[in-house]
């Protein structure tokens, strides 16, 4: 019986070594250093298993020959019966470990794989965004504030008002200069963005513009957003089609006069030049009546730039006009130093609604291969009269625009330079008007601050997590019809901010990277700029 128990204790010790087998808890791709030890395990591992089997031989040949009786038959017949159970247990054992590492043989490309996918996670950053330890806390957060943004950053109250004024004196002169005044009507401009909105905190300021264009005499623009004849792909993009009263197309019949002057074909090829006094409708089209936003913002450059000259003798002030992406940029410049930064993008609006299309949209890539007749899809308007709501509900010293300007702040010193922001001033806002349509007006007011930038944080991670953060208003059936964003747009498919992080990975371990400064450096930054503010006072 004693022998019998050891025998059994051996066997358990082996029976439990063969099921903590490296090879049968996983089948992930093991490194050399690992490869080597289970090599040294299972050389260790069938020595045993050979000094037992000698054991058990020598016991046997050893054994006295004796007289068996039926009682002693009848005591030994279940330790051999349990002894062929547990020798059938390890043979099984065995089996299933040769057959997991022998004779599955491991896929070269698997392997690949999961070693490509092992050094990225090694370049990939964790995302400790569920619990953020290292958040400052409401006294800091304000210091902050009132020393490093308010202090000096922000512009006069009255600069925008005069920016409105003067583009929409630029437009006015431009109204008498264009051939088209007749048909082609440039609506008055509507100021955008951070600086209409009260939040914006860069140096120097730059003022977004848009002016809606038009037409009338029996032809206007129709939009085609969320169709099927857009592909899936440009769901966050629209066409401009031009069309009758009836909504029959244009056909363009061009003929070869040359135009007046700088006036320039806005989408025909250089192979047409439109007659522009017999039609001045055809020179803004293509072969399939569809505008393209390259030449039409060529064509709104040369316009306001003949516009300034028409009414420069009335200001103090000189003017650069700047080759950008998707619109007209304008900078103003007084003797005494000052600059104003104005970007003016010509859009067209969406019938009833105070949706636009737009050449460029603020967080979309530069480099972007997209074909010139899809514009963006803007909500900017919407945008603005949505947080101007949000502003009068909430409380009088509320905190909302405070936690997005301390995180631009903050993601701007991180990356050294605006530009190299995987991380935009659009997705912080985003971020924070989903939370804002989400959480009761009380919460944001501003002893609550700490709360709210720790709930910002925390959503911006669980969206880069999931690669995903949606358009705040195109497919949310949750926001107000009222604000102005017509109904087929609420309801359509939500559009994803993130696109670029599910089809390339260089951006999305940058976006990550950003991120996780930001939680790592922010307290030590914070305090740094804090004291040496302070100290320049």
């Amino acid at each position: 019986m004693i022998t019998a128990l050891k025998l059994f204790n051996v066997c358990v010790l082996m029976i439990t070594g063969s099921l903590y087998h490296p090879r049968l808890l996983s089948d992930e791709v093991e490194t050399e250093e690992v490869q080597k030890r289970i090599k040294e395990h299972e050389y260790r591992y069938q020595q045993q298993i050979e000094w037992l089997q000698s054991k058990m031989e020598e016991k046997s040949n050893h054994q006295p020959n004796i007289k068996i009786h039926l009682s002693a038959d009848r005591e030994d017949s279940p330790q051999k019966y349990w002894n062929t159970y547990i020798m059938l247990i390890l043979v099984i054992i065995q089996v299933l470990g040769l057959w997991r590492g022998d004779i599955l043989p491991n896929n070269p490309q698997d392997d690949d794989n999961e070693e490509e996918q092992e050094e990225m996670q090694d370049e990939v950053p964790r995302r400790p965004h569920n619990n953020i330890l290292n958040c400052p806390d409401q006294n800091v957060l304000d210091q902050f504030y009132n020393i490093c943004i308010e202090n000096g950053s922000q512009e006069p109250i009255m600069t925008s008002t005069f920016v409105k004024c003067f583009v929409d004196r630029l437009l006015e002169a431009g109204r008498n200069l264009c051939p088209w005044s007749s048909e082609l009507i440039l609506d008055d401009c509507v100021g955008i963005g951070s600086q209409f909105e009260k939040w914006s905190c860069k140096i120097p300021s730059v003022y977004d513009i848009l002016v809606p264009i038009f037409l009338q005499d029996g032809y206007c623009f129709k939009p085609e957003i969320c169709s099927c004849d857009v592909p899936r792909e440009k769901q966050s993009f629209g066409r401009i089609l031009m069309v009758t009263a009836n909504n029959a197309n244009l056909a363009t019949q061009c003929e070869t006069n040359e135009p007046e002057g700088d006036i320039l074909c806005l989408i025909h090829n250089k192979g047409f030049e439109p007659d522009i006094h017999s039609h001045g409708l055809a020179s803004i089209m293509d072969s399939d009546c569809y505008l393209d936003y390259k030449k039409v913002v060529k064509w709104f450059r040369v316009l306001l730039s003949k516009s300034w000259k028409k009414i420069c003798d009335q200001n103090e002030f000189e003017i650069t006009f700047r080759n950008m992406t998707g619109c007209c940029g304008l900078k103003i410049q007084y003797q005494s130093g000052r600059t104003i930064h104005i970007k003016v993008f010509p859009a067209v609006r969406l019938k009833g609604s105070d949706v636009h299309l737009v050449p460029r949209f603020s967080n979309f890539p530069k480099k972007s291969r997209v074909p010139t007749i899809y514009w963006h899809i803007s909500c900017a308007v919407c945008e603005y009269r949505f947080l101007k709501i949000m502003t009068k509900n909430i409380p009088k010293s509320s905190c909302h625009l405070k936690c997005l300007q301390i995180l631009i702040v903050l993601t701007e010193k991180v990356c050294h330079s605006p530009d190299r922001c995987v991380l935009g001033s659009y997705i912080f806002k985003t971020v924070l008007m989903h939370l804002l349509l989400s959480q009761p007006y009380s919460n944001w007011q501003e002893c609550h601050l700490e709360h709210r930038f720790r709930d910002v944080l925390k959503y911006l991670g669980k969206c880069l997590d999931e690669k995903c953060l949606h358009r705040f208003m195109i497919g949310n059936q949750t926001f107000p019809q009222q604000i102005g964003i017509p109904e087929f747009l609420l309801k359509a498919e939500p559009i994803n901010l993130f696109p670029s992080f599910v089809t390339g990975n260089e951006s999305y371990c940058q976006a990550l990277m950003g991120y996780q400064k930001i939680l790592r450096d922010m307290g030590p930054l914070m305090m740094e700029c804090i004291k040496n503010n302070t100290t320049a006072e």
